[in-house]
């Protein structure tokens, strides 16, 4: 029997060596790491605005008047609206480009500023056709910014 005994524990030991065990061991600084945070998902781009070319059939109308307080850099400006749906803001050193909307007399304009997105509103400034003068108001930021309400004329 003492034989039996041997042979088991010689058998035990060797599987116990052909197992590789090292025993318990200490954590370590990778282990005991918090899970890096995982990122938000990306948003898809947002579609800009495809601002059309200055070109083709337009009609001018240079500046006339302030509408209610005196203006400083407005004289000697004028918009020129582009059937295609574009506008020039020229000033003697400086042209502004956008986008405008004509509904029955009423147009919205968008100035092209930047990566301007599809779904931003089309009020930075509104114009009101009547006969043959164009009243430009700016919404405040604009203003802000030395944009100043004005009537133009339609030149001829």
């Amino acid at each position: 029997m003492n034989t039996v005994v041997r042979l088991v524990a010689v058998v035990l030991l060797g599987s116990l060596a052909g197992c590789d065990y090292t025993g318990p061991t200490a954590p370590t600084a990778a282990s005991m790491a918090p899970a890096p945070p995982s990122l938000p998902p990306v948003p898809p781009p947002v579609p800009l605005v495809s601002f059309p070319p200055l070109s083709g059939p337009s009609r001018t109308f240079v500046f006339d008047r302030q509408v209610s307080y005196p203006v400083t850099y407005s004289q000697g400006s004028r918009f020129v609206l582009y059937d295609s749906g574009a506008f020039a803001l020229e000033y003697p050193t400086f042209t502004y480009r956008g986008a405008y909307r004509d509904t029955n007399g009423t147009i919205e304009f968008l100035f092209e500023f930047g990566g301007r997105g599809a779904a931003e509103p089309w009020d930075d400034a509104t114009g009101t056709l009547n006969g043959d003068s164009l009243t430009v108001l700016y919404e405040e930021t604009m203003q802000q910014n030395d944009f100043e309400n004005a009537v133009y004329v339609l030149m001829r």
